[in-house]
């Protein structure tokens, strides 16, 4: 029984604490608003919409993978790409200002709703604090106790006896 304690708190325990993290940052990250199109170098509109999850890398709970169109403003052509997270169903047929990092990076919107990135990194940080202290309670209720080092006392000197 001890031993199945102990896998359950060096894998399964360390497991959930990240996927419950995942899902308090991307709550808030997915926050998203239309941003300037006007100003915007790409241009996405969301075509359809697939549902995954429940359990998934992003945390626990359900989110989108939609297929977008993205117009480059400059030249006007037309490409497709996949977007997870930010965009949902309700979204299909508007369009919101984007950008990529480099080619082949998934699209990120230009503008996210105000605070809520840092109200995510905030409460993902307060999280992560806090799981590291439930881990240590965990571990110590686990684990058996280490010998403790008696330290050892110096030796008085005595005289030889005559």
């Amino acid at each position: 029984m001890n031993a199945v304690r102990r896998v359950l708190v060096a894998l399964i325990v360390p497991l959930l604490g990240y996927l419950l993290g995942a899902t308090i940052f991307n709550h808030f990250w997915n926050q998203v608003e239309p941003g300037d199109l006007a100003k915007a170098d790409l241009v996405a509109t969301a075509k359809s919409c697939e549902r995954r999850g429940p359990v998934a890398l992003r945390g626990f709970g359900f989110y989108y993978e939609c297929r977008a169109e993205v117009r480059v403003r400059t030249s006007g052509e037309t490409y497709t790409s996949t977007v997870t997270g930010w965009l949902t169903p309700e979204d299909i047929g508007e369009q919101y200002a984007v950008h990529t990092v480099r080619h082949g990076r998934p699209l990120q919107p230009d503008v996210r709703s105000q605070g809520q990135a840092f109200l995510g990194w905030l409460c993902t940080f307060a999280f992560a604090i806090a799981f590291l202290f439930l881990n240590v309670w965990i571990a110590r209720h686990v684990w058996p106790d280490a010998p403790r080092r008696k330290r050892r006392m110096p030796i008085r000197y005595e005289p030889p006896q005559p």
